[in-house]
């Protein structure tokens, strides 16, 4: 027991030294509030992604027809039949699909024949949307300018907070990969590392702390972007699961940025690592809805499923927050990466090099 109470007074000295040292660190500095200044701008104005092929939802009776017409003739819609109008728009607000129609051929006006929800986490991809049904509807019905449709939003999401998945994860990313490789990889060229090591302190507690000093860090920053974006009201239990989420994956980053840190011979190599590998990270998550090739290849990267996991937790309400999958996959990245961790700093020595 004393050893223990030892231990964890140790690693919290250390967490102690890395925030110090950060607040006098100018990378540091600037990868924090890069982001938030970013996160901040874009609470003001919308994202601008790339488009990607449609799931729509269709309900109503004598809808059979409207649904071969579209399969027939619009490649970019996948249908889906559903019982009734509000369960299309469940769909739609839970980011299962991006838009419902519900057809009623009884009213005399097109227009009031239709109830169209889309939706509208994406400001760009909510309007193409609204043109790309309004030109179906109105080939439909053989007219060559369509009347004004009424369109409806699933659910009121404000673009700030559709745009924060990205932030966050480009923020975790950046954290565990730039900052606590350049950290330890500091520390190995200017023989703290080595000093500590002849101390009561040992590897496995730096790697603790270092590990904690991000977490700490991703958690400040996270809370702080999702202030500014207005999102920590949405409720216990989704903040509960971004907690979960955020936490598991600032574990796989920061192990990420050890083993950068543990296998480079100095700190501008390290650096140099960390900015070449970064990219290559980060785009196949962000672009993943593009094309076929860019969905397959995002499966090997954990950025993937920790944006997939925030866009469902902090954009979408509803049931499509089934997390079990992302998690896994996190957790899975984050014990591969730590395990190599472990397996080389049994080679103590090279550490000090």
């Amino acid at each position: 027991m004393p050893n223990f109470k030892e231990d964890i007074k140790i690693i919290f000295l250390l967490i102690k030294k890395d925030i110090k040292e950060s607040l006098k660190n100018r990378t540091a500095l600037m990868i924090i509030m890069l982001p938030l200044f970013a996160s901040l701008m874009f609470s003001l104005v919308s994202s601008q992604q790339l488009v990607r092929n449609f799931e729509l939802a269709v309900s109503g009776p004598e809808s059979e027809e409207l649904v071969s017409f579209i399969n027939s003739n619009f490649k970019n819609f996948k249908i889906e039949k559903y019982p009734n109008i509000k369960a299309g728009k469940e769909a739609t607000a839970a980011g299962s699909i991006d838009a419902a129609i519900n057809y009623d051929p009884d009213p005399e006006n097109i227009e009031d024949r239709y109830q169209i929800y889309l939706d509208s986490r994406d400001t760009i991809n909510f309007f193409i949307l609204k043109e790309n049904i309004s030109q179906l509807l109105s080939s439909y019905h053989n007219l060559n300018s369509g009347p004004q449709f009424n369109f409806n939003s699933a659910s009121e999401v404000k673009v700030s907070s559709s745009i924060l998945p990205v932030w966050l994860t480009v923020t975790i990313t950046m954290i565990g990969l730039m900052l606590i490789s350049a950290s330890l990889s500091e520390e190995k060229d200017n023989k703290t590392l080595a000093a500590l090591l002849v101390t009561k302190a040992n590897i496995y507690q730096v790697i603790i702390a270092k590990s904690l000093f991000a977490w700490i860090l991703v958690l400040i920053t996270s809370t702080l972007m999702g202030a500014l974006n207005g999102v920590l009201v949405i409720g216990f239990n989704r903040l509960l699961s971004a907690f979960i989420i955020i936490s598991a994956a600032s574990f796989v980053f920061s192990g990420l940025g050890l083993i950068i840190s543990l296998f480079s011979k100095s700190q501008s190599s390290s650096r140099s690592i960390s900015t070449v590998i970064y990219f290559p990270i980060i785009f196949p998550a962000l672009v993943a809805d593009v094309s076929p090739l860019t969905q397959r290849l995002a499966l090997f990267f954990p950025t993937h499923y920790l944006y997939q996991a925030l866009d469902k937790v902090l954009v979408y309400e509803g049931g499509n927050r089934n997390l079990s999958l992302e998690l896994a996959v996190l957790i899975l990245f984050a014990l591969i990466f730590y395990l190599i961790i472990l397996i080389y700093t049994r080679k103590a020595d090279s550490l000090v090099e």
